[in-house]
C-alpha cells in the first residue's frame, strides 16, 4: 500500500506542534543572503531541523537548488515537491579546516577508540542511511567523528546524493546502508566517476579491493548486529 506523502507531512507537523516545536521553531529560518560560492549564487540555505514540502515551497522562490543542515529531515513529500519542479536539494556539513599539511582531520582518529591512522587531505568519508536499524544508529554514533552522515528515503535517492558527493569530490569512500544494495549500486554506477559495489562481508570487500577500486559500498543491514556492520565499514575503511 502506498501512502500519500503530504500525509507523512501534516503527521510530522503535528507531532511537532504536540512536542511545542511547531510553528518557526519547527521550520527553522531562510537565510536573508544566498549563499556563494566562486561569486555565484548556490541557493536558498534553510535553516530548519524538518523540511516540509509546504516549508520548501514558501523558501524556492524560483530557486534551482535548495541548502539545508546535514542533519535536517527532508519529509518525502518535499523529495517529490522538489523534483516536480527541479529543484534540487543539497545537504551541507560544516567544512574541517585541514590542520597542517599531512591531515585533514583529527590524525588520531578512531573507529569505537581504535586508532586507524592519519586521513589524507581531501578524503571525506560519508554515510547514507536508506534501512535504519539500532545497529546502524549505534554504529552512526561511533562514526560521527570521521564520518558525515545522511538519511535518504529510497535507493534512487541514495544513489542521486552518492553520485552528487563524488563528483562534487565531497566524499572519496561512500557506504549506503539500503535493503536493496544491487538496484542502488546499479543505479550509482550510471555516472562514470562511481565504482558502486554491493557487499556481504568483510571478504568482499577485500575481494573488491584486488580487482578495482571501488568508491560506494552498498550494504543490506538487516539483521546485521553492530559488530558485524562495525567490521564491514572498518574493512572498507581500511581499504
Amino acid at each position: 500500500m502506498q501512502i500519500d506523502t503530504s500525509i507523512i507531512d501534516r503527521i510530522v507537523a503535528g507531532v511537532l506542534t504536540q512536542l511545542g516545536t511547531g510553528g518557526e521553531g519547527a521550520r527553522g529560518h531562510v537565510t536573508a543572503e544566498t549563499q556563494r560560492r566562486g561569486g555565484s549564487a548556490e541557493g536558498v540555505a534553510i535553516d530548519a531541523n524538518v523540511v516540509t514540502a509546504d516549508v520548501l515551497l514558501e523558501c524556492m522562490k524560483g530557486e534551482s537548488r535548495i541548502l539545508v543542515t546535514e542533519r535536517a529531515i527532508v519529509t518525502p513529500a518535499a523529495w517529490d515537491a522538489a523534483r516536480e519542479r527541479g529543484v534540487e536539494i543539497i545537504k551541507q556539513s560544516p567544512r574541517v579546516t585541514p590542520r597542517g599539511s599531512a591531515t585533514q582531520r583529527d590524525p588520531d582518529h578512531r573507529l569505537n577508540g581504535e586508532s586507524h591512522g592519519a586521513l589524507p587531505v581531501g578524503l571525506e568519508l560519508l554515510l547514507i542511511v536508506v534501512r535504519g536499524t539500532n545497529a546502524v544508529e549505534q554504529l552512526g554514533g561511533d562514526l560521527a567523528a570521521t564520518w558525515r552522515r545522511e538519511l535518504n528515503s529510497n535507493p534512487d535517492e541514495a544513489a542521486s546524493c552518492a553520485i552528487s558527493a563524488i563528483c562534487r569530490g565531497e566524499a572519496s569512500t561512500i557506504v549506503i546502508f539500503v535493503e536493496q544494495t544491487h538496484q542502488t549500486a546499479c543505479l550509482a554506477n550510471r555516472n562514470e566517476q562511481v565504482q558502486a559495489v554491493a557487499i556481504v562481508d568483510p571478504g568482499d570487500v577485500r575481494r573488491v579491493h584486488s580487482q578495482f577500486k571501488a568508491n560506494v559500498w552498498c550494504v543490506d543491514p538487516t539483521g546485521r548486529s553492530w559488530f558485524e556492520l562495525r567490521n564491514l565499514v572498518r574493512a572498507i575503511s581500511d581499504n
